[in-house]
């Protein structure tokens, strides 16, 4: 039995070991980052083609010019980003408020929609851009627009997260990284 041994690149798998734990932390650091970055992505894609939202409201197509919901002068994209929250955990979302400090990104991810209370500076500068609220008009209906969880089930079910994961256990066994 002393005669007989496994042969191969032991040198190889005892630095590919002596670093294991290293490189599996900088792999999944790098795996979190791109699976969040392609989450984001995929918020913004929702977001740009406006797949299943409702249509905007004449009045508010013929004031900005276009007839695409979420997108006026870039803010909402802009504000999805991905960052570390902690060692190995990646938020993915998008944070804008409005003037009155109203989340704005939650406000238009509620499904069923919202009602905002139409307040005198609302109504007067709705009527200053040709659009008469009637006297007893006392709140305005947002239909939902969700692009956060849509793009997130669009995620899972590409299998991206398991895709990346199992790249990176196959770089890290390989020694990359």
């Amino acid at each position: 039995m002393a005669g007989e041994g496994k042969t191969g690149d032991w040198k190889k798998l005892r630095n590919i070991m002596g670093e294991f734990g290293e490189r599996l932390h900088r792999n999944a650091e790098k795996t979190l980052r791109r699976a969040g970055e392609e989450l984001a992505s995929d918020m913004k894609t929702r977001i740009l083609d406006g797949k299943d939202m409702k249509p905007l409201h004449g009045f508010t197509i013929e004031q900005k010019g276009s007839s695409k919901p979420l997108v006026d002068d870039g803010d909402m994209l802009g504000s999805i980003g991905v960052r570390f929250i902690e060692e190995l955990a990646v938020f993915v979302g998008a944070h804008r408020k409005t003037e009155d400090g109203r989340d704005l990104v939650e406000l238009h991810n509620r499904e069923n929609g919202t009602r905002v209370k139409v307040t005198p500076k609302m109504r007067a500068y709705l009527r200053a851009r040709g659009f008469n609220l009637k006297k007893e008009t006392t709140e305005l209906f947002i239909p939902g627009r969700p692009f956060i969880k849509p793009a997130y089930e669009d995620f899972k079910d590409r299998k991206v997260a398991e895709k990346l994961a199992l790249q990176m256990v196959e770089d890290t066994l390989e020694g990359k990284g």
